[in-house]
This record gives C-alpha cells, sequence and structure tokens, in this order.
C-alpha cells in the first residue's frame, strides 16, 4: 500500500503522516500508544480549543529541559519512535491553526493533490 493511503487509517489526517511516517504495521503497541500521544499533541496545537492549544504548546515546546529520563516528554516520545525532536518540533510550528474552523486548513488541499 502507498504511504499516505486513508486504507491503513481510516479518518487518521495525512499531515500527522507526512510528519513522522506511517506507524510500523508490526509495531508494538507501546509504539502506537506513543504515536497516538504524539498526534493528540499535534492536533491539540493546530485545534480551536485555548486551553488544549496552551497545553500541547507547553509539552511541545515548553522552557523546561527535556532529558531522555523524563518519560513521555516529547523528546523522549520522540526518542522512543526514531524521530528527530528538533526537526519535528520545527514542522509542527509550520503548522496553520484552524482557528474557529472544524476541520484542519490543509485537508481540503491534500485531497484535491491526492485526486490529481
Amino acid at each position: 500500500m502507498e504511504q499516505g493511503s486513508d486504507s491503513f487509517f481510516p479518518g487518521v489526517d495525512r499531515e500527522y503522516y507526512q510528519l513522522v511516517g506511517l506507524p510500523n504495521m508490526t509495531g508494538t503497541p507501546e509504539r502506537r500508544l506513543l504515536l497516538a500521544i504524539l498526534e493528540r499533541a499535534i492536533l491539540d496545537y493546530v485545534g480551536n480549543d485555548v486551553r488544549e492549544f496552551e497545553h500541547a504548546e507547553q509539552w511541545l515546546f515548553g522552557d523546561s529541559p527535556r532529558t531522555s529520563l523524563d518519560h513521555f516528554s516529547f523528546q523522549w516520545v520522540c526518542e522512543q519512535l526514531d524521530l528527530d525532536p528538533a526537526r519535528i518540533s520545527t514542522k509542527i510550528r509550520s503548522m496553520p491553526r484552524r482557528g474557529n474552523r472544524k476541520v484542519a486548513p490543509w485537508y481540503f488541499a491534500k485531497s484535491e493533490t491526492v485526486a490529481a
């Protein structure tokens, strides 16, 4: 199956998988849990709920020093998923916010790109 195909995970935002790649289909439940944590933080960050945005922003970009010993910190989750935290942070910061819309701004643009 090709990357970004809806047949993998229907309803899951493709932008997320373009950011981190498709999950390892033979991965462990723990890996899928960490991917879900990261995905939720990204969705909260680009979402339109102020409180969720603030919590996600703090977890993703907080000023407190993060080490690999801080279990479930953004840094730790990225390390467990073999992702470069700096690269992922940069991409997340560049994602447009939803504002008052219910759908992420890139959703329809990608649908048109995929259909072409």
